[in-house]
This record gives structure tokens, C-alpha cells and sequence, in this order.
């Protein structure tokens, strides 16, 4: 039980990605807060963790008052939150960037950095008057070199490595450290609806030297890991756990997407 008693809040943590990781730290004796912007989603999530101690909020991460009440309510319930997960995001339509509209560039923006700093800021805070606190956020390999199609996600995650490694160097002396985990292509989350065309898994499948996807397992895991206090001297780093992809592609994914239609 590495997280027992700790208070974990995953931002998006209602379906995909973020509710695996809400089930591997209730598994690890944490209580989870979440936030999920659908009403109805918010409704299933607290059916189907009815009876654990779990606490999910009808918010939108681009609200910053309504995610101010969020994290005013888990406050009230636990006293505070010791571990935050910046897992909320959003992927643009894939095109070339001469084609990208100005309101899906602003939405992925204001999700995917902006939504991140406000979490951050607002639940920071609290960590700072508590002396300590631990903040995780899922950047992508993409941010690191880049995809033709996938420019507002990949500008909004590198921005969260640079906000992580900036609020190290200013909030560790605090007791608030900070860190971003950097996956390649997940067989889950987001991406479900990839794995049911073939062509696209052997396409993401061949640009990893270990032959396929990561799986949901693996990234939690990492986030386990990550928010345990043997990882608290990793400070300020982004994690790339992409399989050895980084850095090379044979061809775009946006072209295999296309051919695939």
C-alpha cells in the first residue's frame, strides 16, 4: 500500500488513461479525486466506484473557478491533495498545419497547457502551505521532435515539460516536486479507436524497436512509480517511455492514416 492515506487527484480521470490510474492508486490505498467535464460521464464514473473513496466533479479543466470549487471540495472532504495527475487532453484533427483551424488550435491549447497550469497553480498552492506535494503530467513523445498533423498537441505538451522543469527550479524549495512522463503510442486511452484498424497498429507497431504499442500496464506503472517517494529526486525531468522510438520515423502517421481510408 504505497499511497495509503494519500490524497491522489486526476485531472480527466473519469474514463480512459486517467481512470486506470485512479484504479491502481485506490489499489494502493490512496483516495482519488477526479474531475470530468460530461455530466453523464461524471454520473457512470461514481456508479461504478460507488462504495470506494473516490470523489469525481462535474468540471471543465479550462474553468479555472470551477476547478478553484473542485479543489476547495476535496480540501473540505481530505484536507488536501498530495499527488496531482495532469492526465486531461485532447488530440487535434489530424492535418497538415497550413489546414488547422483557429478554434480546434485554441481548444487543444487551452486543454492540454493551459487547462494543466490551472490544476497545477490551484492545487499547488495548497501543497506549498502543506510543505509538500507531488505533481505528474502526460506530456507525448511527440513533443519531443514533432509529427506532421499533430502540431497544437505537440506545442501544448512540450509546454508542459517546460512548465515542470519552471516550477521545479521555483517550488522544490517548498517541498512541491514535479515531473512529466513522455509516451509513445498507448494501446488504450485516446488511441482505442486506432487499435480496431490493423494498419495502424503494425504502422505504430514498426516504428518502435520493441515491435508494438505500450500498454496501459506499463504507463501506470510508471505513474506509480513516479508518484512514490522512492522517484522523489527525479525533479523537473520529463520520462520518455516510448519503446525507443524518439527520434526517427520512417513515415508520417498522418500519411498512414490517410492511406488507410
Amino acid at each position: 500500500m504505497r499511497f495509503k492515506e494519500k490524497v491522489v487527484f486526476v485531472t480527466g480521470g473519469t474514463r480512459g488513461l486517467g481512470k486506470a490510474m485512479v484504479e491502481a492508486f485506490l489499489g494502493e490505498g490512496a483516495r482519488v479525486g477526479v474531475n470530468g467535464r460530461r455530466r453523464e460521464a461524471v454520473a457512470k464514473f461514481e456508479e461504478e466506484f460507488r462504495g470506494k473513496a473516490v470523489k469525481a466533479y462535474v468540471a471543465d479543466v479550462t474553468d479555472y473557478p470551477a476547478m478553484e470549487t473542485v479543489a476547495q471540495g476535496v480540501a473540505e472532504e481530505w484536507g488536501g491533495v498530495d499527488i496531482l495527475i495532469n492526465n486531461a487532453g485532447i488530440v487535434n484533427p489530424l492535418v497538415p498545419s497550413e489546414k488547422i483551424k483557429k478554434e480546434d488550435f485554441d481548444r487543444v491549447i487551452e486543454v492540454n497547457l493551459k487547462g494543466a497550469f490551472y490544476a497545477t497553480q490551484i492545487f499547488g498552492r495548497g501543497m506549498i502551505e502543506r510543505g509538500s506535494g507531488r505533481i505528474i503530467s502526460i506530456s507525448s513523445q511527440v513533443a519531443l521532435f514533432g509529427e506532421k498533423g499533430f502540431l497544437p498537441y505537440a506545442l501544448g505538451k512540450a509546454g508542459l515539460q517546460t512548465m515542470t522543469r519552471n516550477l521545479a527550479s521555483e517550488w522544490s524549495r517548498f517541498g512541491v516536486t514535479l515531473c512529466c512522463v513522455a509516451p509513445g503510442f498507448i494501446a488504450g486511452g485516446m488511441n482505442e479507436a486506432l487499435l480496431k484498424r490493423q494498419h495502424l497498429v503494425d504502422f505504430l507497431s514498426k516504428k518502435t524497436p520493441l515491435g508494438r504499442m505500450g500498454t496501459v500496464g506499463e504507463l501506470v506503472a510508471t505513474m506509480l512509480f513516479l508518484a512514490s517517494k522512492e522517484a522523489q529526486y527525479i525533479n523537473g525531468e520529463t520520462i520518455v517511455m516510448d519503446g525507443g522510438m524518439t527520434g526517427y520515423s520512417a513515415e508520417p502517421l498522418l500519411e498512414a492514416i490517410t492511406k488507410g481510408k
